[in-house]
């Protein structure tokens, strides 16, 4: 439990060094906590997920807020493999449908994937501010975004009011993206109201998508918010080890590889 705790200390005050400089590099962040390139690419990558940061090229930047949103398909914090799943996923979703979509890079890139996807009519529920803009701006799509409180540095409102509000609604299907996803241990994520909001989600949906790179397959992060076969599919890239695929079809889950 101590050695956890401080990995999230740890990734707490890489995002204030990062706010505060700007830039920096992964081997000057391994330097500064005394950790290996990987340990600290693993941090950046969970902060990317949570939206909190975007990696770049060996290394990290500060993540800009935009209260008007553009769709930009070469951005650096998305990578090709996001970009097939989230099409995959489009291909799952039929007009009329209700949907309900989490935070973080992999379902802006869903959402970035509606707009280009010829569905004509939906109804989006989402707590992400991002998602809720984008999707408002370059769609006719019915969005309603949830109210509560901006959880400060991300682009999303959480705590009790928006899981009291989520009771509220019915949805055809729900938009999940994870941190980790172990054969065993399930879908997790590093930070515990995250992992709240997910399985609030997840009550209101008749069907639950899980959009996760191969990358972070065999892997679990603090917070389990579902266990393996809790969700309806997993779409992942075509990365997969032969033995993690198998995996995987051991479980009562629909996989998709993109």
């Amino acid at each position: 439990m101590e050695e956890q705790l401080y990995a999230e200390e740890r990734k707490q005050t890489i995002v204030t060094l990062v706010n505060e400089k700007s830039r920096m590099q992964v081997s000057e962040l391994a330097d500064i906590f005394k950790v290996t390139g990987s340990t600290i690419r693993n941090d950046l990558r969970e902060l990317e997920e949570d939206g909190l940061i975007t990696r770049t090229h060996g290394g990290v930047i500060k993540r800009e807020f935009q209260r008007s949103v553009e769709v930009n398909p070469r951005s650096r914090e998305f990578t090709e493999e996001k970009y097939k799943i989230a099409k995959r996923a489009v291909g799952l979703i039929e007009e009329n449908d209700i949907l309900a979509i989490d935070t973080g890079t992999s379902c802006r890139a869903f959402a970035e994937q509606l707009i280009h996807s010829g569905i004509q009519k939906l109804t989006i529920l989402t707590y992400d501010l991002e998602i809720g803009l984008l999707l408002s701006e370059k769609t006719n799509y019915q969005v309603q975004v949830l109210g509560g409180m901006i959880r400060n540095g991300y682009p999303y409102v959480s705590g009790n009011s928006v899981a009291l509000n989520l009771n509220n609604f019915s949805v055809d299907k729900v938009i999940l993206g994870t941190t980790s996803f172990d054969k065993d241990y399930g879908y997790s994520t590093p930070n515990y109201e995250t992992a709240q909001m997910k399985r609030c989600l997840m009550s209101i949906g008749r069907v639950e998508i899980v959009l996760c790179e191969s990358s972070k397959i065999g892997q679990r992060s603090f917070c389990q918010f579902a266990g393996p076969s809790d969700c309806d599919y997993l779409i992942t890239d075509a990365g997969l080890r032969k033995d993690q695929e198998q995996e995987i079809q051991q479980l009562d889950v629909i996989h998709i590889k993109a």
